[in-house]
């Protein structure tokens, strides 16, 4: 039932992500992302504009570019052709036999034989030392006016030749002028000529002489008329050269010819070289075009090879291969010229930019294509199931919403209008006065969660602000919790019963506490009184073993009480600076006397590295210790018991110890071990079955208190190991152990010689503390009760006051008040059965300066009389001498003297220690502890010296005369106990 408080709730926010989340982020996803996918369409669309008209102006400018450089190419030729019709014309015409020039033997010619061989001789020969060489070939049977009538020709031709060429554009041709029989020839420049392109070698010579000869010959040119004749140049006449040769007949045949010779027409032929037209040809070596067909206007192809290009149309065409150009000269006769460039010739240039932009493209089309599956899968589809999903989920939100346990409705927030409300809601009848409470709430808020009282049921209602259809609403589910509120009223009525019972069970723990101890006070009073009186040996046998058996019931009731304490959180922490050395050798020392009755040797170590002071509960780690001591020896027949502390960290402030009991006892079986901190557990096995088995399950509880653990290691047989694990705060030394708050010391009287007033309504324990007090050497006046007391308070003067807790009439928390409102500032004692914690709270609160738990003893009576109400001590202490400290003392076994020598000889060497240090903390706690012991044994005058001291040193420091004063009561501790080892030694000796 506890969960049908969150059902409505829940099925609130189910129905809230399946209606409004589990759908439409996918949806809204979608939206968002057309949008923008929208946007970067559109911006990608204009960047593809910008980018065609960009490639389309570009591509544009490379045709006009590569169209314009063919024309100009083409326009070069067509000047160059012409230029050379010129040349040969001017050539022609200047040698025709109508006006021929003389040819008269040149006295300056300088003429070199280069080749005689087969018939034919090789001259190389120029006018004048600048002139243009040409060569010279003729048959051997020439004469020697042949030859100089060849030469003066030779001489006029090269001139011509210079000085027409020297003043033209366009590089000069490889002239050639033969005779018809290939008898003589003359070529201007001459072999080894200063030509860089297509040089005339003279092994070159004669061959190219005879293919040109042959291609007149081949062709069956005539050329008795002054037109020039454009051939397509013999196969590899020039290596590595495109050329053409133009030919036209020379009408001087008196020029080559021997004059015995028949006179004919001489042929003048011009080679030229086509790659030398433009600068790309002639300097970078670059064609612009991949191959080139020129055709005269006769139609013979000069150039090239003639396809299908032919019936391209005239300018720019494409086919497979590349683009096409076809180029008509103007004027008369029309050449032809046919350009073929290739795609990759024409893009030479941006290959790699366009590579570049090609593979951008792939790489666009890709990641489109990515882009387009990953917009789809992760967006468009996921968006299609969303979809689906939102119908069918409105579909189920329905059918949930109008079966669902929990009254579910819809009510419009502007005018609280109910929209939707499923069955359940109107089964349970609560929607009318739900809408009536939400017409009230005029605030911005939400009202939340409320619940409802609807015809005797109550209903809870969870409200939470949602959208449905496009509005405001409030969408609100009602559950009935009318089982759950019954269940609830009874659970608490459950929970004051069982309250009402620990409190029933706490009181009857005091009660029983104050009602068993008060009786037991009684009985270990006067035990304790008892044992100052004269007594048989055989009395006093019987008196100590009342007086064990009444500690064990005494300390079974204690231990009662102690777990009740814890059960109940009654058991209280106190954090106060303490020493761990103090503490570790008080343990040891206590269970010394015991220890050694069994035989057994006690011994403690202590870590060097254990600081001086720590902050803690003293008390709890001594209770703790104790415990385990008590334990070690009682299941201890021979060997050893040791106290061991240890650091296990030592941080700057803040300590890990470990205090560590170990003995050489019977050991504890290993399937006891988990059960041995348990309440009333006991180990079986032979062992002593003495008490409750609550004493480790304390200790266990205290060390949990203060933050600590508990462990133990043991093997029967071998003995155990029982550790308490704490961590404690460092008391730095320049803090100083707190004190307990002390009354005004009373300056009218001795130490203990202070009137006090009883207020006890119990006889027996009346009488008990009367003989107490008087033994201690107070003056006691009892009442009996609390009214009785205030009374008597007027009639004389007290020092102190010791009030019981319940007593009729006037009890003591009202006795305490009533003294503090009349302005009495002597101390108030409490006197109480009840141990637990609000008792001494209370009695503090009231205005008492402490609180004490029945039974009294005498030492725990001498405390708190030397605490609160203590004399001037700063007069000078007697030193009475060794008989007078050994009056009172009560009969001590021979190994009980040798205990109480060891210890006072220890003490007293520690007071010394702490006198040569100036230490007066540890002065004061060892005479502390001598007085205690002292107490035990009814050495009073010994044991008021040193209480004496002890309050002494707390009113002030170590000077010369207070050191010199305790150095003589150390002399006069030190006396008594050689006296009591003698006396131990020669008992022993006697025995034997």
């Amino acid at each position: 039932m506890p969960g049908a408080l969150h059902r409505p709730h829940i099925l609130i926010q189910a129905f809230l992500v399946l209606t409004m989340k589990h759908a439409s982020l996918r949806l809204d996803k979608l939206a968002q992302s057309s949008q923008r996918l929208n946007k970067a369409l559109l911006l990608l669309t204009g960047l593809a504009l910008l980018l065609s008209s960009s490639c389309y102006w570009v591509v544009s400018r490379l045709l006009d570019a590569e169209q314009e450089k063919v024309a100009f190419h083409f326009a070069r030729v067509v000047e160059i052709i012409h230029e050379h019709e010129a040349f040969l014309r001017n050539v022609a015409t200047g040698y025709s036999r109508s006006h021929a020039p003389p040819l008269p033997s040149v006295q300056s010619t300088e003429v070199v034989e280069l080749q005689r061989d087969a018939g034919q001789v090789v001259l190389q020969a120029k006018g004048f030392a600048l002139s243009l060489p040409f060569t010279l070939s003729h048959a051997a049977g020439f004469t020697a006016d042949d030859t100089r009538r060849a030469l003066a020709f030779g001489v006029q031709l090269s001139d011509y030749y210079g000085s027409y060429w020297a003043s033209s554009f366009y590089a000069s041709p490889q002239l050639f002028v033969f005779t018809p029989n290939d008898e003589a020839s003359l070529a201007v420049p001459g072999i080894g000529g200063l030509r860089q392109h297509q040089p005339l070698l003279r092994e070159q010579y004669r061959g190219v002489v005879s293919r040109l000869h042959q291609l007149q010959q081949s062709q069956s040119l005539l050329l008795t008329d002054s037109r020039v004749r454009w051939m397509r140049a013999p196969l590899q006449l020039y290596k590595n050269s495109r050329s053409v040769v133009a030919m036209i007949g020379l009408d001087a045949p008196a020029a080559l010819l021997p004059a015995n010779q028949p006179q004919g027409m001489l042929s003048l032929a011009a080679v030229v070289d086509t790659s030398q037209v433009d600068e790309f040809e002639r300097v970078l070596q670059l064609s612009v075009y991949n191959q080139f067909t020129l055709i005269s206007p006769q139609g013979d192809v000069l150039l090239g090879s003639l396809g299908d290009e032919q019936m391209a149309p005239l300018g720019l065409s494409f086919n497979s291969q590349g683009l096409r150009f076809k180029m008509l000269s103007e004027g008369g006769e029309h050449w032809t010229g046919l350009y073929a460039i290739s795609y990759q010739d024409f893009l030479r240039y941006a290959k790699w930019p366009l590579l570049g932009l090609g593979l951008t493209f792939l790489a666009a089309v890709l990641l489109g294509w990515w882009i387009n599956h990953w917009y789809k899968t992760r967006i468009v589809s996921p968006a299609q199931r969303a979809q689906e999903r939102l119908f069918e989920s409105e579909a189920f939100n329905r059918i949930m919403l109008h079966n669902a346990p929990a009254g579910l409705c819809v009510v419009r927030r502007s005018d609280c209008q109910l929209l939707l409300e499923n069955q359940r809601a109107l089964q349970l009848g609560g929607t009318a006065q739900l809408v009536e409470v939400l017409r009230t709430n005029d605030g911005p808020d939400t009202p939340g969660e409320m619940c409802l009282a609807v015809q005797g049921r109550y209903l809870q209602v969870v409200v939470v602000a949602a959208r449905y259809e496009g509005e405001d609403v409030f969408l609100c589910g009602c559950n009935d919790i009318t089982l759950h509120v019954d269940e609830t009223l009874q659970l608490d009525l459950a929970r004051q019963q069982a309250t009402a019972a620990n409190e029933a069970k706490t009181v009857f723990l005091a009660t029983m506490s104050h009602e068993i101890r008060t009786p037991l006070y009684g009985v270990l009073g006067n035990l304790e009184l008892m044992a100052l009186t004269d007594m048989s040996e055989r009395q006093r046998q019987y008196l100590e073993i009342i007086q064990g058996s009444s500690t064990v019931l005494f300390q079974l009731i204690s231990n009662v009480l102690d777990v009740s304490k814890i059960e109940s959180g009654q058991m209280a922490v106190e954090a106060a600076p303490f020493g761990p050395h103090q503490l570790v050798e008080e343990s040891v020392l206590g269970f010394t006397a015991t220890a050694r009755n069994k035989g057994l040797q006690i011994d403690a170590e202590i870590d060097p590295q254990a600081p001086l002071q720590l902050l803690g509960d003293a008390g709890r780690i001594r209770q703790i210790l104790h415990n385990l001591l008590g334990n070690a020896i009682k299941f201890t027949e021979s060997g050893r018991v040791r106290l061991r502390l240890t650091v296990q960290e030592l941080l700057e402030d803040q300590v890990a110890l470990q205090w560590q009991v170990t003995d050489t006892g019977v050991g504890i079986p290993e399937k006891a071990l988990d059960q041995l901190f348990k309440p009333f557990y006991q180990v079986a096995g032979g062992q002593d079955g003495n008490g409750a088995g609550l004493g480790l399950s304390i200790c266990s509880r205290l060390s949990e208190l203060m933050g600590g653990t508990m462990r133990v290691v043991s093997e029967p047989g071998l003995g155990s190991s029982f550790s308490l694990f704490i961590t404690l705060p460092i008391v730095s030394s320049s803090e100083s152990v707190a004190s307990s708050v002390l009354a005004e010391p009373c300056l009218d009287a001795p130490c203990l010689n202070v009137r006090v007033l009883v207020a006890e309504d119990n006889p027996v324990s009346q009488a008990v503390l009367q003989e107490q007090l008087e033994a201690l050497g107070a003056k006691a006046t009892v009442a009996r009760d609390g009214k009785h007391a205030l009374q008597i308070w007027g009639s004389q003067p007290f020092d102190l006051v010791i009030t019981d807790i319940n007593m009729p009439r006037l009890n003591g928390y009202d006795l305490a008040r009533a003294l503090r409102e009349q302005g009495v500032q002597v101390p108030i004692i409490g006197v109480t059965a009840n141990a637990l914690r609000e008792e001494g709270e209370r009695c503090l609160a009231v205005g008492m300066n402490a609180w004490v738990v029945k039974p009294l003893s005498m030492n725990m009576l001498r405390q708190a009389l030397m605490s609160h109400c203590r004399r001037a001590t700063a007069l000078a202490v007697p030193t009475p001498d060794h008989d007078h400290d050994r009056e009172g003392w009560i009969e001590l076994s021979p190994a009980m003297r040798q205990l109480m020598g060891d210890t006072l000889l220890v003490d007293v060497q520690q007071i010394e220690q702490g006198l040569v240090a100036g230490d007066s903390t540890l002065v004061c706690q060892r005479l502390h502890s001598l007085n205690g012991a002292l107490a035990s044994v009814h050495a009073l005058a010994l044991s008021s010296a040193c209480q004496t001291w002890e309050n002494s040193l707390y009113n002030r420091l170590l000077d010369r005369n207070t050191t010199s004063e305790i150095r003589v009561l150390c002399a006069r501790l030190s006396k008594v106990a050689q006296c009591l080892l003698a006396e131990s030694r020669n008992h022993y000796k006697e025995d034997e």
